[in-house]
Order: C-alpha cells, then structure tokens, then sequence
C-alpha cells in the first residue's frame, strides 16, 4: 500500500517538476488521521513558497484523475497533512491476495542475488555466553531469516577469536587452577578469566592428567586447548539449542597460519600506508577519516587485533566476494568501525559494503536490580540461564523487540506470566485460539471472493489492514536491519485480532459469514506463523 502512495507522490513530484523532495510516508497515531499520512505538502511549502493546504489539495485533485482514486480515499487536514483512507473494495481485494499467494505475496517484487555474509555472536572462546550474546545472536539469526525468505544469498558466519592475549590468558588461567585445585599456591592475576567454569575445566584435566602437567613443557598448550575446546563446544551447544545456525566457522588463527595477515600487512606497506614509529609499525588510518593513526605491529613484534581484523575483512571481500558484509558487534566497539573502514578504503574495497550494527547493552532486572556483565569478573548471567528461567521462545522475541539502538531491560517476571502482559504469550495465544476455532470448521477451502464482501465490521477491516501492513514491515525491516519490526507487526495483528474476537462471534448464525470470518482468521494465523518463523519462534496450536 505504501508503495502505490509513494509511486503516486513520485509522479505527483515528477509532474510538477520538482526535485529533492523529501517527505515522509507514515502510519497516523489514531484511525481518524487515515491508515498513512504524509507531510509532502508542508516539505513542498517550504521550497516552493506556497500555503500547503492549496499543494495538498492540488495533489488530491491529481490523484482524483488517475486510478489510485479507486483505492485510496484522500482527506486534507491543517495544517497541510495529506491523509489516505484504504477503501474497502481495495482491501478485499488484498486479502484474496494474501490468501491466493500465501507467502510469496510478502516478498520482493524483484528479488535480489546479492551476496551478504552476516557475521555474528563471534564471542571469545574465553568463557560462556551471556544474554548480551544472546541478543546479538537473536538479531543476527532474525536478520539472516528475514533477508533469506526475501531472495538474499545469505552466509551466516561466526569469527573465532583463537589468537592473541586473550588465548594465553585463558590458558594460563586454567593452568594455575589446575595447580590451585592440586593443593599449590598460586598467584592469581587480575586480568584472568575468574569463573568457576575455569575450576571445571581445571577439574577435568585433573582427572585426564593427575598431577602429570606440573613437570610437563607443553602444560600451558594443553590447558588452552582444553580450555578452548570445552568453552566453544558449550557454546555451540547454546547456539543450537537457541535455534541459531551458522554455515561457516572461521578461525582467527587460520589468517596467521595461512600467512594473510602478513599479506595484508605487507600490501598495505606497498601502498605507502604504514610507517615506522617508536619501534611499531603503523596504518595511516587518519588519512581515511580515522581520529588517529593506529599501530599494527607492535615494539615486541606482536600483531594488534586490527591487523588480523583487515586481513579478516580483506578474506571476506576479496578472496570470497561478498557483494554486503554485516557485522553484529557489541556496543562498546564502536571506537573500532572507523579504523576497519579506513583499512578497507585504503585496500581499495567500497566500505560503504560493510554495515556494522552495535547492539546496546542487555540489562537484566532481578527483584528490582539491574545486573550488568563482564566475562573475566564472573558478574554475568549466562544465556542457558534466561532460557531455563523464560524459554527459548520469550527470550528470542524480547531480544529482538526492541531497536539495536536501544538498550534492553529484560523483566523476568513479566515474561514468565501465562498472561496478556506477557507480549509472547499474547501472540501465541491468537494463534492458537485461532487454531482452536478453525476445528470446529465445516467451509470450503476454497475462498470466494464474495464471501469476502461481508467482512464490512470496522474490526475485520482493522484486522485486514495488520495483515497487509507486515509486507511493510518486513520489508523496511531487510532496509533499515531492524527485526523489531516483526515483534512490532505481530504485536498489531494480535490486538487487532483480539479486538475483533472480543467484539464478534466468528461462527455464527449466518453460515456465508461465518466462512467469511473463519478464512480471515485462518490467513491471520498464517501470517502470524511466518512472522513467528522469521524470528525463529514457534507458532502454538495449543495453550
């Protein structure tokens, strides 16, 4: 619906041989205002020194000669908003739509072949996943869903960050519990990774090894390898059991053994974009718009995180040419994006291709406290515990319910409620409601279009307009990488549905009306099921 209005402004704007017009196209607060609106006449006011409400009704007499009347009908409002009102003919025809393509009327018209890695969780494989994970996994799964149902070839990609510091501190902190646990005194450092998960690794070790490791060379390689093995299995297994895949892992140790770090390094030298300094070796990043040069090789000769991070980015567009790169990070890199953008322009690859989303912090309320979450310090909540506290299906959508921008404070206690206050809950149960009624049916399954004609009620119209609006929704969520979108859809349907269901009985009396009713709520569960689909949740028959 959207896109005839704006097609229909386009031409408007085309006609009248304007140009840079940009004006907004959207859903009015309350149902008097219409189902869209658009400030086109008070943008046009501005540039062209005229009242908006004559532009406004210049633009309402140019639709009047073109068939989008037929649709759309136009109300003027001061001091310039321009209002549509879906006509219900218009409507029934949409919902025969929907029922006739089921979910190729959601689609793109056109779809794409573009080539699109999205990169996500990529946690260190130094300790468990926290629901700050969580969250980052749940967006990167629901993005990954949402652009492969509309025609994107999708790569879902999680980087393990196997090299550097961060390994020899997880293997030397499993060392010195392994001799803590052995009756040794250790001193700790205040950097090491502090959970008890450590002990447990250190425990079984203990059981493989005995005491054998204390006199033993490779000591630490062993303790690391334990270490990192049992954390990224149990990491796997989150992931898989929150429902989330990935099709390639990539390991950071691989670029060093394969020597493409170095290459890059070394090309970025050729090109005149490194110099010697204090004893390290440098990236020019702030002749590309970065606030500071940075160090890529340090004064012992040890590479930074960036180096391996360019050459990473440099695998992804040269060597597996991908057309888009997203990357799911955490909120507190975004110091970082400048740096890798200048490393991509500087290698002559279009940073405009990589999109790096900072998801806020997660913030989960527990008796009226806020815990916050740092892996090394163990003052964390692991994902596997908000699943066992909430389910799989109340933590993917309250993940994704919000915009990446926002922060997240996750209630506990509402989302364990079997109740409308809890927004799953509410879902789910129009769906399965739905389900329930539609046993009890004795229709055809074949619609008729004048059955359709009867759907009149200000409620079953209200209801018919959710359903076509989640094409919207899901299609500005693929442009703006936003899942919330979904939730927000979803969330319409479902009041939309309960208001009808509240107000109406849908077997009735009148049997042509009463199949009228059951094929609208049948495409109502539908949608709702794909909808629960691309967020990975599970569309329940019964509750």
């Amino acid at each position: 619906m959207r896109s005839l209005i704006k097609s229909i402004i386009d031409n408007f704007i085309e006609d009248k041989k304007y140009s840079n017009v940009n004006y907004d196209i959207d859903y009015p607060p309350e149902e008097i205002f219409g189902d869209y609106s658009t400030n086109l006449a008070m943008v046009l006011a501005k540039k062209i020194k005229q009242n908006p409400l004559n532009i406004a009704n210049d633009f309402k007499l140019y639709c009047e000669k073109t068939d989008f009347f037929q649709k759309f009908e136009i109300k003027i409002e001061k001091p310039g908003f321009i209002n549509f009102f879906i006509k219900r003919e218009f409507l029934v025809e949409q919902i025969l739509l929907i029922s006739e393509k089921k979910e190729n009327y959601f689609k793109l018209d056109q779809p794409s072949n573009q080539k699109i890695q999205i990169e996500f969780v990529s946690a260190n494989p130094t300790g468990p996943l926290h629901i700050g994970h969580g969250r980052g996994a749940a967006i990167g799964d629901c993005l990954a869903r949402i652009l492969t149902f509309l025609g994107y070839n999708v790569t879902r990609e999680y980087y393990i960050n196997d090299a550097g510091y961060q390994m020899h501190m997880l293997g030397l902190s499993t060392f010195l519990r392994y001799q803590e646990l052995l009756g040794k005194q250790i001193e700790f450092p205040e950097d090491g990774y502090q959970g008890d998960y450590i002990k447990d690794i250190a425990q079984s070790l203990i059981e493989n090894y005995q005491d054998r490791l204390l006199n033993k060379e490779s000591a630490l390689d062993i303790c690391l390898d334990k270490a990192k093995d049992t954390i990224m299995n149990d990491i796997l297994n989150d992931m898989d059991n929150f429902r989330v895949t990935f099709d390639v892992f990539f390991s950071e140790s691989s670029l060093f053994k394969n020597n493409e770090v170095g290459q890059t390094i070394s090309l970025l030298t050729q090109k005149d974009y490194t110099y010697e300094k204090d004893g390290a070796l440098w990236f020019k990043s702030a002749q590309f718009g970065d606030d500071k040069d940075r160090v890529l090789i340090k004064k012992d000769g040890k590479y930074t995180y960036l180096s391996s991070d360019i050459a990473y980015h440099k695998n992804k567009f040269l060597s597996r040419r991908f057309d888009k790169v997203i990357d799911i990070w955490g909120s507190d890199h975004h110091g970082y994006v400048a740096r890798l953008k200048a490393a991509l322009e500087a290698l002559n690859i279009d940073n405009k291709n990589l999109i790096v989303l900072l998801v806020q912090f997660v913030n989960l309320i527990q008796e009226n406290n806020k815990v916050s979450m740092s892996t090394r310090k163990a003052t964390y909540i692991e994902l596997k515990e908000l699943i066992n506290e909430i389910g799989i299906d109340a933590a993917r959508f309250i993940f994704v319910s919000k915009s990446i921008n926002s922060h997240l404070d996750i209630d506990i206690s509402i989302l364990k409620k079997n109740s409308m206050d809890n927004p799953v809950y509410y879902i789910q149960y129009a769906h399965a409601r739905i389900m329930s009624i539609l046993e009890k049916s004795d229709c055809s399954n074949i619609i008729e279009k004048n059955l359709f004609g009867l759907l009149i009620e200000t409620e079953e119209l209200n209801l018919i307009k959710a359903l076509f609006q989640f094409k919207e929704y899901l299609h500005d969520s693929a442009k703006t990488l936003e899942p919330y979108l979904i939730t927000k859809s979803l969330l319409l349907i479902a009041e939309r549905f309960h208001q009808f269901y509240n107000k109406h009985k849908v077997i009735n009396e009148n049997k042509d009306l009463s199949c009228a009713r059951l094929n609208l709520i049948k495409i109502v569960a539908f949608v709702i099921a794909l909808g629960f689909f691309l967020i990975g949740i599970q569309a329940k028959n019964k509750m």
